[in-house]
């Protein structure tokens, strides 16, 4: 499990070297993940090799922004008070458009988030990093 910094009230996330180009990204407002040549699996987190195929083949590719909500949890009471200040907020893992998984918030109303539900990414300034956080879109999974 990676440590976390705060800076400006905001926890930072500890940055493993293979990602460096995910979160290089984000400052621009883009949402990567890698992609291995040769047995064309999307691969989040990041790796230094293959967890599929074990090859070292692998490189970043852009992330449509675009998924499904996979499942989510509902924070009633943040652990620290900037968490605290923004409750409720939902997070959860949104089933990627290029078949990869990531944890994220999901911004919306409670009542209106739901596996399977159509959400699209925006992204967020927390601290010094920009963050992606999901929107509700329209329609559902397919």
């Amino acid at each position: 499990m990676g440590e976390t910094t705060t800076l400006h009230d905001w926890p930072q996330p500890y940055r493993l070297l293979d990602a460096q180009p995910y979160w290089d990204a984000l400052s621009g407002e883009e949402l990567t993940f890698q992609h291995c040549a040769d047995c064309e699996q999307a691969v989040w987190p990041a790796h230094s090799r293959c967890p599929g195929c074990s090859s070292a083949a692998l490189s970043w590719k852009r992330s449509s922004g675009r998924g499904t909500i996979y499942s989510h949890s509902t924070i009633m009471r943040g652990p620290t008070p900037v968490w605290a200040a923004i409750v409720p907020y939902t997070v959860g893992f949104v089933h990627m458009a290029e078949d990869y998984f990531l944890f994220a918030q999901i911004d919306g109303d409670p009542e209106e988030i739901e596996i399977g539900r159509a959400v699209a990414v925006r992204y967020v300034q927390r601290g010094e990093q920009k963050l992606p956080v999901f929107a509700l879109a329209d329609g559902r999974e397919q």
